[in-house]
């Protein structure tokens, strides 16, 4: 069954600007729908909440109490209502790692009227214990990298498209952003998601420590500093500074923002991305060595990921257990042809895109 009307529109769920994994993917692909003259709106899961007692007009206590009831309850059964009436009429639904039993009713709803779903995942852990359900209801699923492909079920993966994640040039700096005369200091850059439950499970940033406070030496004696920008940003430093006691070293930290990153990558300098052992197995995308590398910093890695093409594996430092060697070769690193392969990458991104969601 079909209701919707010839102005079809394409649906974002919980498209927040804010989280990378947004403006990576479904952020990007606002606005190469915009460009393509196709409606889009943004939607978030409906609330749930009820009107209190205390809403309700003071007429209403004369009311029986199944009809008090029945009011305090239609404000989340109206918002529901138009949550799957918006699903329904569009012609496209892109939801991101969709594990809310909410958006699981809305998708079979919508798919009951033949609206086509397309499930992004950039990563699919264990705790997302209705994606399994997404992906069964999903026209489509689209996965930034192959090593993921083993983390959908197999009888789902005729659906997969592999769409790697986009460059994010909010985060870039302007050429206006940069220092005209670069201070000649050595300063180290992590950039990440500090997760709730601290920075000390987050395997990339205890990775960034354990290098730092190995190679804490040489680092005093080349006289580094270390940026952090991250979000939980206050946590992120106690634990850096507590690494390293009782020795240190100059540090900054900054919450995640999109001027915070551009500031930071104004800076010349490393960007120390480490990634679990071992990297070889490792499912998550090279977004940010993509953006590092963009910005001109030299990037150093404790291995190749899977996903890092193979143009740009000679664009980054690997190193082993402590950083002592890495700025020997960093000068010798340029950022021009990267840039230029991730041009070309990022026209390929936004062609498959366009042809998912045509």
């Amino acid at each position: 069954m079909e209701i919707r009307s010839e102005n079809a529109v394409l649906v974002l769920i919980e498209a927040d600007p804010n989280r990378a994994g947004c403006r990576l993917r479904w952020w990007n692909v606002k606005r190469l729908a915009e460009q393509q003259g196709t409606a889009v709106r943004q939607l978030s899961l409906p609330s749930e909440k009820r009107l209190s007692k205390h809403d309700l007009p003071r007429f209403c206590r004369r009311l029986p109490k199944d009809m008090r009831l029945w009011l305090r309850n239609l404000p989340p059964t109206l918002r529901r209502a138009k949550f799957l009436l918006t699903l329904a009429s569009a012609r496209v639904v892109i939801a991101g790692k969709p594990n809310d039993p909410r958006l699981i009713d809305g998708m079979r709803v919508a798919r009951w009227f033949g609206t086509r779903l397309i499930v992004d995942a950039c990563d699919v852990k264990p705790s997302y214990v209705h994606i399994q359900d997404a992906f069964a209801l999903a026209s489509s699923i689209t996965i930034p990298t192959k090593a993921l492909i083993a983390a959908v079920p197999e009888r789902q993966r005729h659906k997969i498209k592999v769409i790697p994640d986009s460059l994010d040039k909010a985060c870039l700096p302007t050429t206006s952003e940069r220092p005209p005369d670069p201070r000649p200091t050595l300063n180290i850059l992590w950039f990440g998601v500090i997760e709730a439950i601290g920075p000390a499970e987050r395997p990339s940033f205890a990775l960034f420590c354990d290098l730092i406070a190995a190679s804490i030496d040489s680092l005093q004696k080349h006289q580094a500093s270390i940026t952090l920008v991250c979000s939980r940003s206050d946590e992120a430093l106690q634990h850096l500074e507590r690494r390293l006691s009782p020795n240190t070293l100059p540090c900054e930290a900054m919450d995640w923002t999109i001027n915070n990153m551009r500031q930071a990558l104004a800076r010349p300098g490393l960007a120390l991305i480490p990634y679990p052992t071992p990297v070889e197995c490792c499912q998550k995308s090279a977004n940010r060595m993509e953006l590092a590398l963009y910005a001109g910093r030299t990037v150093l890695v404790n291995g190749r990921l899977p996903s890092l093409d193979q143009a740009l594996r000679e664009e980054v430092i690997e190193i082993d257990a402590q950083l002592e060697q890495a700025w020997i070769t960093a000068g010798k690193r340029g950022s021009t042809a990267a840039r230029r392969y991730l041009d070309r990458k990022q026209l390929l991104i936004d062609q498959q895109w366009c042809e998912l969601i045509r």
